[in-house]
């Protein structure tokens, strides 16, 4: 694998020698991020922590998390064939010969354990201060988060627990994508009747963060709360929008404020039919947003064609940096947690919950599949600083 393009007027290394040299470096990176997650003791230990044990028994419970999460990155035609993957991996990391009810009984047992190695996981991302800084455009900030929510199908004898929308039974993913972690650094479950507005509160505003949202969690009074936090929002504008307008921006920068004769407030809808605004393709227009506690906010609302259609972004980047082309650009990174959740669906076998009907095996499974995201995850990062640094020893004299 060529990690870096080295210019034509310097040597080549030696690919008998570049070559052991990476291999080792990505062995170490694996073997270091693996231990991270799957140490069979440590689990075992928090286990103990959290007196989910008493004693050791037949099962070393480490070894049995540590197989559910490597039974998440195989491939199997159905759920059955996940537990079944879990407990060979068991038995071939050395774990006793078990029946498989003993060993669901004891995948059960851990699920608390599991949740916590979880949250740990994720608060770790999330907290990691030697994340690279974001580079180009998104410099700016101190990290780009992404909120999104994704439901999976489940089987109907859970519809009580896990209602869903359209079906009787779904379970939804509430996530958080960050840009300068490279994934998820937050995760919560619920059923899938829970909108995804009701599925994302931060507990605390990130700084200089930009938030960038769907029409689904369209919601003034975030916007609000964010502005207040001094962090930044980008999100479509929901059709049927319409917020007061204060001024329109031409071309040039011009300001032309907006206001009725009589001095009342104008509309979006009344300034865009009327052509109170700038006749132009690109709209840039300041505008006044009030929540259901009276609570007010001074934001921008931009409007760049796109197929032939008008979509309308509500942000607060500033028009000093950032052109409505720019605000309509940078809402496509919005894409990354829509190509990370198919990844959870897929390469981690998520799509493959439907037919499991025991509350907490399904909880199990989902958790170890997040578990192993985050091992991707941590994976990924490490390999790509790799490659920044071989990039920087094959450019340097």
């Amino acid at each position: 694998m060529q990690l870096a393009i080295v210019p034509q007027h310097r040597r080549r290394r030696r690919s008998e020698i570049a070559a052991p040299a990476l291999r080792e470096r990505f062995a170490s990176v694996i073997e270091r991020a693996a231990l991270d997650l799957m140490d069979p003791d440590r689990i075992e230990t928090l286990a103990e922590n959290l007196r989910l044990i008493e004693r050791r028994r037949v099962h070393h419970v480490g070894l049995v998390v540590t197989s559910l999460i490597l039974s998440s990155m195989q491939r199997s035609t159905d759920t059955e064939g996940r537990w079944l993957d879990a407990q060979r991996t068991y038995e071939d990391l050395g774990g006793a010969d078990a029946g498989k009810t003993s060993f669901r009984n004891q995948v059960r047992k851990m699920v608390p354990a599991m949740r916590e190695l979880l949250r740990r996981r994720l608060d770790a991302f999330a907290a990691a201060a030697d994340r690279p800084e974001l580079r180009e455009r998104l410099r700016a900030f101190a990290d780009v988060l992404v909120p999104d929510g994704c439901a999976f199908k489940l089987a109907a004898a859970l519809c009580n627990l896990y209602t869903g929308t359209g079906q009787p039974a779904e379970l939804k993913l509430h996530a958080v994508y960050s840009v300068r972690a490279g994934g998820v650094v937050a995760a919560t479950k619920t059923a899938g009747s829970v909108h995804d507005n009701d599925g994302f509160g931060p507990k605390k505003w990130e700084r200089d963060a930009l938030y960038i949202w769907d029409l689904g969690y369209n919601d003034y009074s975030r916007v609000i709360d964010a502005k207040l936090a001094e962090a930044h929002v980008l999100q479509r504008l929901k059709v049927g929008a319409n917020p007061v307008v204060l001024a329109s921006y031409g071309a040039s920068g011009h300001r032309r404020a907006l206001v009725h004769d009589d001095g009342r407030p104008m509309r979006l809808d009344q300034a865009c039919a009327f052509g109170f605004v700038h006749r132009q393709h690109v709209l840039d227009l300041d505008v006044e947003l009030t929540d259901d506690d009276a609570r007010t906010a001074f934001v921008r609302v931009v409007c760049v064609p796109f197929g032939g259609e008008d979509r309308y972004y509500l942000t607060t980047l500033p028009r000093e940096i950032f052109t409505a082309h720019d605000v309509a650009e940078i809402y496509r990174i919005r894409w990354e947690v829509e190509l990370f959740f198919r990844a959870w669906k897929g390469a981690l076998r998520l799509d493959e919950v439907r037919r499991l009907r025991h509350p907490l095996s399904l909880e199990a499974a989902v958790t170890a599949s997040l578990l192993a995201g985050t091992l991707t995850q941590q994976i990924t990062v490490a390999i790509n600083e790799l490659e920044r640094l071989a990039a920087a020893e094959a450019s340097s004299p």
